[in-house]
């Protein structure tokens, strides 16, 4: 009964972080709906030997085995990756007022996911882990089983490689208007 309502507990708690997690690895609403499913059955039939301490960076490290283990499969079949266009974001811009800028927003948007895929799956990881799900530089190092400085250099190399890959898109469309 305390196990059960421990998994439930924690389901609730972590559920959306490790869907999100997912759904950047594997760009596909479903193939991450599975994944998440998967790393909370593990969860279930670990969870007498998970320390607790350690159960955020335990659930995403399984989910990012997971979804790595998805993907050399897919790479294995030769079958082509789909990419959901909603990828990071469900909601409507809400805020925008004028169509025109609702449009501008969603164009801004799917050019941004566009770029964050073209990243490697390491700093794509550490950026999405850090910027989208809010872990530190400690829990992240955690999840990956990397050392803190490389948690560090390689958030700064995502970084760096998204404001390239954002100038030469500005610059290709610039170049295309004209």
């Amino acid at each position: 009964m305390i196990r059960e309502l421990e998994f439930k507990v924690l389901c609730h708690r972590h559920r959306d972080q490790i869907y999100r997690f997912a759904l950047v690895l594997l760009a596909n609403r479903a193939d991450a709906e599975d994944a998440t499913q998967e790393v909370l059955l593990r969860l279930w039939n670990h969870l007498p030997r998970i320390i607790p301490f350690n159960i955020r960076a335990w659930l995403l490290r399984t989910t990012r085995h997971y979804c790595l283990d998805q993907i050399r499969r897919r790479s294995n079949r030769s079958a082509p990756i789909f990419m959901d266009t909603d990828i990071l974001a469900d909601q409507p811009d809400d805020l925008a007022v004028d169509p025109s800028l609702a449009a501008d927003s969603s164009l801004r948007l799917a050019r941004a996911r566009k770029i964050l895929f073209e990243l490697p799956e390491n700093l794509r990881s550490v950026f999405v882990l850090y910027e989208v799900n809010g872990l530190r530089y400690r829990e992240i190092a955690a999840t990956l089983g990397i050392p803190i400085n490389s948690v560090k250099v390689y958030l700064w190399r995502a970084r760096e490689k998204l404001s390239n890959l954002i100038g030469k898109e500005e610059t290709w469309t610039k170049t295309c208007s004209d």
